[in-house]
């Protein structure tokens, strides 16, 4: 038992230093223009979202990324890390799809909202002329509150996040739950950082689930928690056994 748990200590060790890996590359890239977020990249990202899930959001995604490693730096200094109820998570969580229909009117307060995504990417291509006052403050308070609030921006302002999160609705492949092994201890859902309750699904297609798989890594049972296809086979009909009733 202590063996199995070892070896998967080491598997999910592994797997976070290629997520971390895989997030620096990507803002290296994108600091050095290497790598635009031209059409067709575009569009591939988003149909990997509607056939496997946010994966942009969870392994790939600048501002998502420095977000999640304030969040660490946060747990390194012992701050106390704030989980938001359960009932306002639920109300909060619809707030990025409200600015992200509101982003086609062109409304001024709705695009500031949304504006440390962009204010950050500017940092990080060195594109800074633009960014005002306001623009800094309002990145600095975002960037602050990740300290203490899981991903923050990407949870309830993120426009980004609301398309990849939609599209994932449908996927095909997510994080599944295996009921008969889940010993219901609830540390899937404590690692979660969008807070989504996994104990209570047979698979994920929430749409604030960003492919981290921290609730794999967390989980203490060996095949608990897996990612792989989700459909499941429709149940073949016994038409003998219904004539005969």
């Amino acid at each position: 038992m202590k063996g199995q748990v070892r070896n998967k200590r080491k598997t999910h060790l592994w797997y976070k230093l290629v997520r971390y890996g895989t997030q620096a590359i990507y803002l290296l890239m994108i600091a050095f223009s290497i790598m635009g977020r031209n059409f067709i990249l575009t569009v591939g990202l988003m149909a990997i979202s509607f056939i496997g899930g946010a994966w942009f959001c969870g392994w790939l995604c600048p501002f998502g990324s420095a977000q999640e490693w304030l969040g660490k730096l946060g747990r390194k200094l012992s701050f106390k890390k704030l989980r938001v109820p359960h009932k306002v998570e639920r109300f909060l969580m619809f707030s990025r799809y409200v600015l992200f229909a509101a982003s086609f009117t062109g409304l001024a307060a709705f695009a500031f909202l949304s504006g440390p995504y962009q204010s950050f990417m500017g940092v990080v291509t060195r594109n800074v002329a633009y960014l005002t006052v306001p623009a800094w403050s309002f990145l600095g308070l975002i960037l602050i509150s990740s300290l203490f609030i899981d991903r923050p921006f990407c949870r309830y302002l993120c426009i980004e996040g609301a398309r990849h999160g939609a599209l994932s609705l449908g996927r095909v492949f997510s994080v599944k739950r295996n009921e008969t092994s889940c010993i219901n201890c609830g540390a899937c859902d404590r690692a979660c950082p969008a807070q989504v309750k996994v104990s209570t699904k047979s698979h994920i297609r929430h749409p604030q689930c960003i492919n981290c798989l921290e609730c794999m890594a967390a989980c203490p049972v060996e095949d608990a928690l897996s990612y792989g296809y989700t459909l499941k086979p429709k149940k073949k009909r016994n038409i003998a056994y219904e004539a005969s009733t």
